[in-house]
Formats: structure tokens, C-alpha cells, sequence
């Protein structure tokens, strides 16, 4: 295995991870047969090929070549030989088998580069402590395709205590990921989805920074968890004398039992006040955007705890948090019940009929399909299956109030 350099990419669901260079250009590779085909494929299991985060119109003429040995297969032949290879590899059309791989994928990767590099530095602050992602998501629904992205990914590390060489750590795992996790299975090339990485000490860190934050806010303000919520925070405020974590612990556990006035509420704004107070109590751009960034990562985390319990003193801390019980940037827990009351987005619901619908599709619009499939991985395909890809809003426009109000 291969892991080299520090990517300079901050944990991010809402803005493109920003990577510096162009995406590589593959190598010359002669295609007259799917044999020839899946060849180059296989080389775009590395995010290098591909590279989404470089969007000029250079950067795309390169991925468009990349992608070129898909048009060069014209026969019934290479082009059935060529579905039923993707299908076999990915478990393409069933989408819960497809779901299960990537999940495989990326576990299995990320427990590799763990191994790795715990053996190269002598160390084990690269262990795993916590993975997962939005179980919202069309992964977490289990109806993703191949070459989905982990929306809101996290990886928890043990990290080693120390500021510097935690961010060492990260910068090395993130690296990792980019030279290792298989593209054809799971993308790191969507739009903002570039998986959030944290060690403990960066987690304790920064909820002790935002918990003092939340104890500033007027407990006259109606927001996520209500009054209660305050009321609660003042009377964590009166323990001092246990300093902030005992305080805000303590203050987490009344947060717990009060009124939760926007858990219902999908719009990001209305939603999103408290993470607006927050923003407003930070003097500085960065301390901002590492809030905003870190209260993505951090609901995704909680959510995935209600549901998976776990028990370790770092998520007993998370769940003691009055930032993390009021933090609601993702309003996961109201997509949540929305999913459970039988919502679902329109390009899921079409996506439900799509094994069966598959098998009776000729050869041409099966191979065509695969084609935007394996171009989705960077948001490259064509309108012609547009049913399954479009979301029903642009989440871009949805979020932009709330995002601006916390930069």
C-alpha cells in the first residue's frame, strides 16, 4: 500500500474540498474489445484520474478523455460483456447488495490504511475508533449506486493526545483514503463529501471551545431545544466550581429531557439558529467555519449513536454536550421521521423498480446506464437517465442562507 503526503482538505460536507493540480491524464491504453474496456476501468479505482475538486475547463477535458474508452465499444457483444462484468464486480442492479459493498469497501480501506500506517510510525493513534455516515443518505437507505459518496463520512481516530501530531495523523489518513478507497465503488469526487476525519483530543477540543460558546447564548432564545434548554445551561452555568466539562455535562443531561421546538423542522435556517448564535459568538473566519464544519460531522456521529449505541467515555462525552444536543445544521433527526412517516426523495422511489426494470432493458440502454453510472462517481453523466440522479430540490440553494449566516 501506497499512502504519501499531507492533504490540506478540511472535513467538510458544504463546501468543495479544495485539492490543488489537475486530475492525470490516464495513460495511452488501446480499447477494441470489453476486455480492453474493463482494463482502463480498472484504472479509475484511483481518485487521481478523476479528480473532481479541479473544475476548469481543462480539468474536465481530461476526465471527458478518461471516460472515453466507454464510447468505443459498439458491438452487442462488448457491450453485454462489458454490463455484465460491471454488474458482477459492483452487484449492480440489486442496491442493497450495491449499498453493502460500498459499506464493505470502505471499511475494509479504511482498516488497511489504519494497519498501514500504525506500522510504518510505530504508533497507534491511527486506530479506529468510530466510521460512518448520514443514515439518511441513499447509502444509508440502501438504494446507492455504484460510485456514490459517503455523504457526510466520518472517521474517528485514536489520535495521540497531541495537537501537533494529531493533525499529522489526520493529514496522513485523509491521504490514505485518497490514494486507496476504489472509485468504482465509492466516490470521493462528489461535491462536498469529502469524509470528515477527527481524532479524540480534536473532538474533546473543540466541544469544550463550543460548549463555552453555547453557555454565552441568552436563555431567552428560542431555538433548536427550547427553553428548557437554556434553562438548563444557566443551571450548568452555576456549577463552576466542576469547571466547563463537568458543568456542560451536567447541563447535557437536563438538555436530554427538554421541549426540542425545530426537531421537525427540514428548513436549514429556521433550523439552524442556535448554529447562527454560535457563529455569532466566534471573532474569527476560521474558528467559524471550523464550527460549521465540525457541527456536520458531529450530528452525523450522534445520529449513528441513537442508533448503534456505543460506549466509550469520548460519545459519552458527545452525548453530554449542550452544543451537540442543540447543534441542527443537518436536521437529521426531521429527515429521520420524515423517512419513517413513508417520505422518500422522487430518485430513490424511481430507483425501487430499477432491478426488475433493468432485466428487461435492451442491451444499448443497459450498457448506456452502467455508462452514466461509472460517469456519476464525478457528476459527469448525461440527462438521459436523469430519473435516478436528480434530487428533488437544489440542496445548494436550500442551504445557502444557513451557510452564509455561519460563515
Amino acid at each position: 500500500m501506497k499512502v504519501s503526503g499531507f492533504f490540506n482538505v478540511f472535513p467538510n460536507n458544504n463546501k468543495s474540498t479544495n485539492f490543488s493540480g489537475t486530475p492525470y491524464r490516464l495513460p495511452p491504453m488501446s480499447v477494441s474489445n470489453y476486455q480492453d474496456a474493463l482494463n482502463v476501468w480498472n484504472r479509475l479505482k484511483s481518485a487521481k484520474y478523476l479528480d473532481a475538486h479541479c473544475n476548469s475547463y481543462y480539468d474536465k477535458s481530461i476526465r471527458a478523455d478518461n471516460y472515453s474508452f466507454l464510447d468505443k465499444l459498439t458491438s452487442y457483444n462488448d457491450k453485454s460483456g462489458f454490463v455484465e462484468k460491471f454488474c458482477e464486480f459492483t452487484r449492480f442492479p440489486n442496491l442493497k447488495d450495491v449499498s453493502d459493498k460500498i459499506d464493505d469497501t470502505f471499511k475494509s480501506c479504511i482498516r488497511g490504511i489504519s494497519i498501514y500506517l500504525n506500522s510504518k510510525f510505530g504508533t497507534s493513534g491511527f486506530d479506529i475508533i468510530d466510521s460512518g455516515y448520514d443514515p439518511t443518505c441513499s447509502l444509508g437507505l440502501r438504494k446507492a449506486f455504484p460510485g456514490s459518496d459517503l455523504d457526510k463520512g466520518y472517521i474517528i481516530l485514536k489520535g495521540s493526545g497531541s495537537t501537533y501530531r494529531d493533525k499529522n495523523i489526520v493529514d496522513e489518513f485523509k491521504g490514505g483514503l485518497w490514494n486507496e478507497l476504489d472509485q468504482r465503488i465509492v466516490s470521493l469526487n462528489h461535491p462536498d463529501t469529502y469524509p470528515s476525519v477527527y481524532t479524540i483530543n480534536q473532538i474533546q477540543t473543540m466541544l469544550e471551545f463550543l460548549d463555552e460558546k453555547t453557555s454565552y447564548i441568552s436563555n431567552n432564545t428560542k431555538l433548536k431545544a427550547g427553553i428548557g434548554t437554556f434553562t438548563a445551561l444557566s443551571i450548568g452555568a452555576l456549577l463552576g466550581p466542576l469547571g466547563i466539562i463537568g458543568g456542560t455535562a451536567i447541563a447535557g443531561l437536563l438538555l436530554s429531557a427538554s421541549l426540542k421546538n425545530n426537531e421537525n423542522n427540514i428548513n436549514p435556517y429556521e433550523a439552524g439558529k442556535f448554529n447562527i448564535k454560535i457563529a455569532e459568538k466566534i471573532n474569527d473566519s476560521k474558528g467559524r467555519e471550523d464550527a460549521k464544519n465540525f457541527a456536520f460531522f458531529i450530528e452525523t456521529v450522534l445520529a449513528n449513536l441513537k442508533m448503534n449505541p456505543k460506549y466509550d467515555s469520548i460519545f459519552d462525552r458527545i452525548k453530554s454536550s449542550p452544543f451537540v444536543a442543540n447543534s441542527n445544521v443537518t436536521q437529521v433527526e426531521a429527515w429521520q421521521k420524515k423517512i419513517a412517516g413513508g417520505y422518500m426523495k422522487t430518485k430513490l422511489r424511481r430507483r425501487e423498480n430499477l432491478e426488475s426494470d433493468f432485466y428487461k432493458m435492451t442491451t444499448d440502454t443497459k450498457y448506456d446506464l452502467v455508462k452514466d453510472i461509472i460517469k456519476y462517481g464525478t457528476d459527469d453523466q448525461s440527462d438521459k437517465f436523469s430519473q435516478y440522479f436528480l434530487n428533488d430540490d437544489d440542496i445548494a440553494y436550500r442551504y445557502k442562507k444557513l451557510l452564509d449566516s455561519l460563515k
